[in-house]
């Protein structure tokens, strides 16, 4: 569990909790307006076995939705004013990929990925990533299910000019290419218990009849406001499978506007196109562990001795310690993000993981480690470290020594870093092997306790 933050810190903290980006003009006006219109946190207690709190407002009371709700030309509730200041069910009921196949997840406010904030916060990321067991061999297969009874509106497709940074990554990690027939989306559901927000999945190929049912609409008709909601749309029941691909999710309350969803989520977006309507509108994201039911809580319990507010980073601790962007960069990505669930499936059934040995025993050489593969380089340390620039001309292969935990590998081929092995907190020598790179510069990042040796070693394929 993560150490938490003393309340009455939240006395002296900035709106504008995340990071240290700076604002356009639009941007602040913006900000000042709202200072006097939508609270952005508060503190409230979380349904859990365990006493938390977290600091989203209006989340433990059931709406009343008796007739239901007039829903306006984006498709949320027309009246978003009214619904601003309403308490909000737990209305997540179902989980929306196998958690015992999950390795880790990110934290909500971590630096994990890119930029993804709402109207009152930046620099931070404001969703989670869900990463899995043997996450490459399952990119394109892993289920997921709708968390709750709604219909699905909106299938949001990008126009990028170039190569996704999913597609670099997959195709650096495994030389391959993607499955012809996948088609990365983001999906919007409107709960039912919840008309006043979008559940956002992000990354999903989603099922035929679902693609039947809603037409995909480009970002630059989001961010006009032009975009129109399906009618009827998808009518979906928690539980039900919508697709395959990631388990990257957020939670997106809006506030003002037509509700049409919004690309607006990062404050480079904000800076740049402040003044379109998928800017204007003020939104508010929230953790998906703020409104999950106890029942799918659950779920997280049986794997790690885990609360709710242990997958949430707070504004008190965010402002403490402030993250920096350069576009939608983090200057420093993936590092320290995420919350580890269980172990490594590597480190307990391959044979590049060494069982843990006696405490005090040195570390295997390099030699030793790298089972005659020509070494490109290797270093040795103790510690948080960073290496200097590798310039590396042909495919390559990361193996990690250390006697101890908690450790974590990150490495940067210029796409910004990522983390590729992490150790929990234990004693004895442990090993691991990394899947292959294409050729790249790059630079390795450690973080570990100061207790804890390591020695990292580059081998080529």
């Amino acid at each position: 569990m993560r150490v938490k933050v003393p309340a009455s810190l939240l006395t002296a903290l900035l709106l504008f909790a995340c990071g240290s980006s700076v604002e356009g003009p639009v941007d602040q006006e913006q900000s000042e307006s709202t200072l006097n219109t939508v609270p952005i946190s508060s503190t409230e207690t979380v349904p859990t076995s365990k006493t938390t709190t977290t600091e989203s407002p209006k989340t433990s009371v059931t709406a009343d939705n008796t007739g239901g709700p007039e829903f306006g030309s984006g498709g949320l509730a027309a009246d978003l004013g009214s619904w601003a200041d309403r308490e909000l069910p737990l209305f997540i009921t179902a989980s929306h990929i196998e958690v015992s196949d999950i390795e880790r997840i990110s934290m909500f406010r971590s630096n994990a990925g890119h930029d993804y904030s709402d109207s009152f916060e930046s620099c931070c990321s404001m969703k989670h990533y869900y990463r899995p067991f043997n996450y490459y061999e399952k990119r394109f297969t892993q289920t997921i299910f709708s968390p709750v009874d709604g219909v699905i509106l909106y299938i949001g497709v990008d126009e990028d000019s170039g190569e996704s940074s999913w597609l670099r990554d997959y195709r650096e990690a495994t030389g391959k290419q993607p499955p012809s027939d996948y088609l990365d989306t983001k999906v919007f559901i409107r709960p039912d218990k919840a008309p006043n927000l979008w559940v956002r999945l992000h990354h999903v190929s989603p099922l035929q009849e679902i693609l039947t049912a809603v037409t995909p609409s480009s970002g630059m008709d989001q961010m006009f406001g032009t975009a129109t909601p399906a009618a009827p749309g998808f009518k979906v029941k928690a539980g039900e499978q919508i697709g395959v691909g990631l388990g990257e999710i957020s939670i997106e309350r809006h506030l003002t506007g037509n509700g049409v969803p919004s690309p607006c989520t990062s404050i480079d977006t904000k800076n740049k196109w402040g003044q379109l309507p998928g800017c204007k509108a003020e939104r508010q994201f929230h953790s998906i562990f703020e409104f999950m039911t106890d029942e799918v809580f659950s779920n997280y319990l049986e794997l790690a001795d885990v609360e709710r507010n242990d997958f949430i980073i707070s504004t008190a601790e965010r402002s403490l310690a402030p993250l920096s962007c350069n576009g939608e960069q983090f200057e420093t990505r993936d590092i320290g993000a995420y919350l580890q669930l269980q172990q490594n499936e590597k480190e307990a059934s391959t044979p590049n993981i060494s069982v843990p040995q006696q405490p005090n025993e040195p570390l295997p050489s390099p030699e030793s480690l790298a089972k005659q593969q020509q070494i490109i380089t290797s270093f040795t340390g103790e510690g948080s470290s960073v290496s200097q620039q590798l310039e590396i001309s042909s495919a390559y292969g990361v193996i990690v020594a250390s006697d101890g935990g908690p450790i974590e590998i990150g490495i940067d081929t210029g796409e910004g870093p990522r983390v590729i092995y992490n150790r929990p907190p234990g004693d004895g020598i442990a090993t691991y092997e990394s899947d292959a790179f294409v050729a790249s510069d790059a630079s390795v990042a450690v973080q570990a306790a100061s207790s804890v040796s390591w020695k990292v070693v580059i081998v080529a394929r």
